[in-house]
């Protein structure tokens, strides 16, 4: 095996096709929005893209009996693209940034370590919190969720 450090993303990894129903994600997109580093490979982030991918579709899987497509579901357009568009990218990239950080903060094991862990917690609910708020705007739910204890 071969390791070729800072090179070219893979053609084969460059997007995940999501599908008729579903657009395509740009792994590249991801990893700017994430602010992914070289030490996270390409074939980690595609692994990771790939399960949240999987895991949004499957919040959103109502709206497949609505529409042909997702797109079709709002005639919003913002810089050129649907709101739909713009918010199951949001969706998929905050998840993605979560496990990007829980998988990724336990490598250094000294005080400052532990230190960087536990800011990375907040950092991680709020990738989740995004997530959820991007697909409660796709299902025409509001943002907030309450739960009594």
């Amino acid at each position: 095996m071969s390791l070729i450090a800072n090179g070219e993303l893979s053609t084969a990894l460059s997007q995940i096709d999501g599908g008729e129903f579903f657009p395509s994600v740009s792994v590249s997109e991801v990893r700017d929005f994430v602010r992914v580093d070289g030490s996270v490979t390409d074939f980690r982030l595609h692994q990771i893209i790939l399960e949240e991918t999987l895991d949004v579709m499957r919040l959103l899987d109502p709206l497949t009996k609505k529409a042909g497509r997702l797109t079709d579901l709002s005639t919003a357009v913002i810089d050129g693209r649907n709101a739909f568009e713009v918010w199951y990218f949001s969706a998929i990239a905050n998840g993605v940034g979560a496990k990007v950080c829980e998988k990724y903060r336990n490598y250094d094991s000294t005080n400052k370590g532990s230190d960087k862990a536990a800011e990375l917690s907040a950092t991680i609910d709020e990738y989740r919190r995004n997530k959820m708020w991007a697909i409660a705007q796709m299902q025409g739910r509001n943002q907030t969720v309450v739960e009594l204890i």
